[in-house]
């Protein structure tokens, strides 16, 4: 470099602050000791900096990887490559997802925060929604797993128009926020509800109480109309077949009061709505048993990362007494009166025993 050749340094507020009391030192109006207390530096480190002044004047007092890019910068191509990822491939994933999907299934292993870092500079936002300020105290989980399971149903467009939508039908447990049951249906009905419940009783046992929301699967519009005089008869109240089903197997029903009440299993579909949605369509799933088969690998891979551990390790599931066959109870049952000529009449038909 010739000497006369100029070189731009541009300097931070705190690096003009030392160039001027250091320019003080220079011009004999301060002290080394004095400088030292003005920049709270050490005098011996005052006196570096001095020295670099003197030589190379304020641009000597810059940082010296200003300009450079860090070593451990990460590369374009690995950027261009994540933010088409996160607008094709990966759409819709928060940081913590995308970052997690990029080192699952693309090799690239980046933080959350290198991910967001990434997306903003390219002004992509998270998808992730902030959660409103706390209006309520939230109910305490339950001590165990299978004191109290939580099931609902969600209606979306789990395929994005690959195949129709569908309904999720899941089951939760309240102590460990664990999946324990589930399966895709057409729509929230009977059937999704059968399979959901069979498969819970199957695979984990009978919980002690089962906690829904007041659709009309499950809590009949007479049931609250019961009169008095019905109930001293000892006359029971109307059950739809999800009530009888849960009844014949000794669990008890409880109903949730508000939208509020149902926030534990509300933010799991949340959750399933961006994790499984991505799921399905890297599968490419485009019908229900397709997005079945999804859903029986990916349950597993949820509970493990973010089931919470129960208070208590003894769970509450009863086992399935050796009497019971599960085939009469999950069933579809009618109750029809004998007429005097043995007949029924069922469906628009008359059938006779």
């Amino acid at each position: 470099m010739s000497p006369m050749s100029k070189v731009m340094v541009t300097l931070s507020q705190s690096e003009l602050n030392r160039a001027l009391v250091l320019q003080r030192v220079v011009d004999g109006h301060l002290a080394i000791r004095e400088a030292a207390l003005v920049l709270g530096l050490s005098e011996r480190h005052t006196k570096r900096l001095k020295k670099k002044f003197l030589e190379h004047g304020a641009a000597g007092l810059a940082h010296g990887n200003r300009g450079r890019k860090p070593a451990h910068a990460i590369p374009d191509d690995v950027r261009k490559k994540v933010l088409q990822l996160a607008q094709t491939k990966y759409r819709g994933c928060n940081y913590t997802f995308l970052s997690e999907l990029l080192s699952e299934y693309e090799g690239i292993s980046l933080s959350p925060s290198s991910v967001r870092r990434i997306l903003q500079s390219a002004g992509i936002s998270s998808l992730r929604k902030h959660r409103p300020p706390k209006l309520h105290r939230r109910r305490q989980r339950k001590p165990q797993l299978g004191m109290l399971v939580l099931i609902d149903g969600s209606q979306h467009d789990w395929l994005e128009g690959r195949g129709p939508r569908l309904c999720l039908h899941a089951a939760i447990d309240d102590a460990t926020g664990r999946i324990l049951a589930g399966c895709f249906r057409l729509t929230e009905d009977f059937e999704g509800y059968r399979q959901m419940l069979l498969q819970l009783v199957t695979e984990h046992g009978i919980p002690l109480a089962i906690y829904s929301d007041r659709h009309t699967l499950f809590r009949s519009p007479k049931e609250s109309g019961t009169s008095l005089e019905h109930q001293l008869l000892g006359q029971p109240r109307p059950l739809l077949q999800i009530g009888r089903i849960l009844s014949e197997l000794g669990i008890e029903r409880i109903y949730a009061q508000s939208p509020q009440a149902k926030g534990r299993i509300e933010r799991a579909f949340q959750t399933l709505q961006q994790r499984l949605l991505v799921e399905l369509r890297l599968a490419g799933a485009s019908c229900v048993d397709e997005a079945n088969a999804v859903l029986k690998e990916f349950i597993p891979r949820y509970n493990e990362r973010f089931a919470v551990p129960p208070a208590e390790a003894e769970p509450a599931f009863r086992p399935i007494p050796p009497h019971m066959r599960l085939e009469h109870i999950f069933c579809h049952k009618e109750h029809r009166k004998l007429n005097p000529g043995y007949t029924i009449h069922y469906g628009g038909q008359n059938y006779r025993l």
